[in-house]
This record gives structure tokens, sequence and C-alpha cells, in this order.
């Protein structure tokens, strides 16, 4: 059925969502009664999937309008992060502050480690592991400590969060001297310097007394 070309009828005899050769005149309430039952579900099924359709299509269009502007806007966004030239790359700005603050970067820049070793008791039986942990300064020099064993640090734990610690797997122990040695090396080298530290023991005991002694601003660092 061909398109309507007058466009001075009035919208009410219009179906609301004609479009192109596919529209399908509504059809007068005369017209729609005398029809079969069967063509007037049918119709009825035309119309209601017209309507659905036409929806449909308009949200899509929506979305693939939504899509374009934001596929624009990570564009541009993904180019301020990115090695670029362009005086609006926040990557390029980040590292040439950083380029300016390598030495002080450096001062606090340092990797930790740690391990276990199992010492040989007098009667050649197997004792606990131990702890074992070493941090390396920026400059490559490192120092070795010895921390203890897994009952040590457990009762440490329990000395600097004031909280009960009665079971830690091995890895959740790494995870919590890791943590703590950070920030106590942090805080160190900022109050001294690398070579006191690297002359200093850091035991497991020294570094309870300090963060008893720092107390909540030990999360801080």
């Amino acid at each position: 059925m061909s398109k309507p070309q007058n466009k001075l009828l009035s919208k009410l005899l219009k179906y609301r969502c004609y479009k192109e050769s596919f529209f399908l005149d509504y059809l007068p309430d005369e017209i729609f009664i005398n029809l079969e039952k069967k063509d007037r579900v049918e119709y009825r099924k035309l119309r209601e999937n017209h309507q659905i359709i036409e929806k449909k299509s308009s949200k899509i269009k929506a979305l693939q309008e939504e899509i374009r502007i934001k596929q624009i806007a990570l564009q541009n966004l993904k180019s301020q992060i990115e090695p670029s030239i362009s005086k609006d790359s926040h990557l390029d700005e980040m590292n040439l502050s950083k380029f300016k603050l390598a030495d002080i970067i450096a001062k606090f820049n340092f990797s930790l480690s740690i391990g276990q070793r199992i010492h040989k008791t007098k009667t050649n039986k197997s004792s606990q592991p131990k702890f074992y942990m070493r941090i390396t300064a920026s400059d490559k020099r490192f120092k070795n400590l010895y921390v203890g064993s897994s009952k040590k640090i457990i009762i440490s734990l329990a000395n600097i969060y004031h909280e009960p610690y009665t079971s830690f797997s091995v890895e959740e122990l790494k995870s919590e001297l890791k943590l703590l040695y950070s920030v106590y090396v942090r805080n160190f080298v900022w109050n001294n310097s690398w070579d006191l530290f690297f002359d200093s023991k850091h035991t497991l005991k020294d570094l309870e007394l300090w963060s008893n002694e720092i107390g909540s601003e030990i999360y801080r660092w």
C-alpha cells in the first residue's frame, strides 16, 4: 500500500506510526468490524507489532547516538592518559613531574621480600620454620632481617593491633609482615636516613614498639 500524500489530513485519521511504503492505513471501524474474525486478529497483530517495531527502532537509534557520543568521550579520555606530545596528556604531565621528583621518589622507593628457613635443633630434628626478610633500597643496597617464628609474629600482631590473633596461614603472616615493615621503613627513612637504617637491627620487637608509639598514625604511612 502506498504512502499517504495528503499532508492536510487530520492526524486522527492517520495511523500514528505510519512510515513509508510499509504503512497500513488505519481502517475505519465499519471496515474493521466487518472483517472476518481471523482477519481482525491478524490486523490487530499487524498494528501492535508495527508499533513495537517503531518504538524499538527509535530506541535503537537513540542508543546508537548515545554510544557514538560515549565513544567520542572515551577516545578523548584515552588520549589524555596515553603517551602524547599534546599538552592535554595527563600521562605526559605526570611523567614530567615524576622526573622532576626523581630524587625524592628514589628515597622512598624500596622492595621487600620475605621467606622462611628451617633451623635444625641440637637433637637434629627440624624446628618450626623462621621468617626472614630482605629490604632493598633503590641504590641496590639491601639488609637481611631475622623476623622470628610464626608464634612470635602472632604475639606481636596481637600487641600491635590490640586484638587476639590465634590462627594465621603462612601467606597471611607474610602479607601482614610486608605491610607493617613497609610503613615502618618508610617512616624510619623519613625521620632518619637509609644509612642509619642499614646500621640498625629492626627486630620484630622494634617494629612492635614503634607501632605502639606512633599509634593510629601508622595508617598514614
